[in-house]
């Protein structure tokens, strides 16, 4: 083989080493401090699945807002983020207790019942600081989902055991996180194991609607820009 030769193939080589190693790198997860942050924040706001009804009627419309809230009472760890979360549609209405906390490589996600609902009734209205959640409002017994990282969204499941319900039956969770939407799968079982509720749920972000006053705050520059054009061509006659 030639020097030209050798050269040429030392070259490829370590261009191939160099891509791998960037890939390497843009693969490694970032702290779970940073991920418990970072999963909290997609997982805040306003959600539908209007865009999958649309493609598909038969599943069922439904609106899902989720806001950060505060524990009072009960036991936490460092950097656990509360959300409190709100499920709607024609037919049913859910109220729910979302903590995620750093796991060993992993976020922990804990889901809670709401025990009366009518006293968090528009909570996510409230200013930020009157968002309280008392922990004697809420089921004592959490239904848990490991959440782990991947490239630009998290995953996370609780098969095959998933968590008891009330009737003696059992739900199996699945739930991928992106930065705007959420699909979730909830897999519920009867007291005899038959498959009674498999209905994916694909929820998409909703951009969020300015506040009255940023509104008239728009229109006001509007009307101040479009007065002061006028100005303008009125002196130049």
């Amino acid at each position: 083989m030639n020097k030209l030769k050798v050269y040429a193939l030392t070259f490829i080589l370590s261009g191939f080493t160099f891509a791998n190693s960037n890939r390497a790198t843009a693969s490694i997860a970032p702290s779970i401090e940073t991920q418990v942050n970072e999963v909290t924040q997609w997982f805040t706001g306003n959600f539908d699945n209007s865009v999958q009804v649309a493609n598909n009627p038969r599943v069922p419309l439904i609106d899902l807002s989720t806001c950060s809230v505060e524990l009072a009472g009960g036991n936490q760890d460092m950097n656990t983020q509360n959300i409190f979360l709100k499920q709607q549609s024609d037919v049913f209405e859910r109220n729910s207790f979302y903590s995620f906390s750093e796991g060993n490589n992993i976020v922990n996600l804990g889901v809670r019942s709401v025990i009366n609902p009518e006293v968090l009734s528009g909570i996510c209205n409230r200013p930020k600081s009157e968002r309280i959640v008392n922990f004697s409002n809420l089921v004592p017994v959490s239904c848990d989902l490991e959440i782990t990282y991947e490239p630009n969204f998290y995953t996370g499941n609780n098969a095959p055991d998933g968590c008891a319900t009330s009737s003696g039956g059992k739900v199996v969770s699945q739930v991928t996180i992106r930065e705007n939407s959420i699909d979730a799968l909830d897999q519920i079982f009867n007291a005899q194991g038959d498959l009674i509720v498999n209905t994916p749920i694909k929820y998409r972000r909703i951009a969020s609607v300015p506040e009255p006053q940023m509104i008239f705050g728009f229109l006001a520059i509007s009307l101040w820009s479009a007065k002061k054009v006028l100005s303008l061509k009125q002196s130049k006659k």
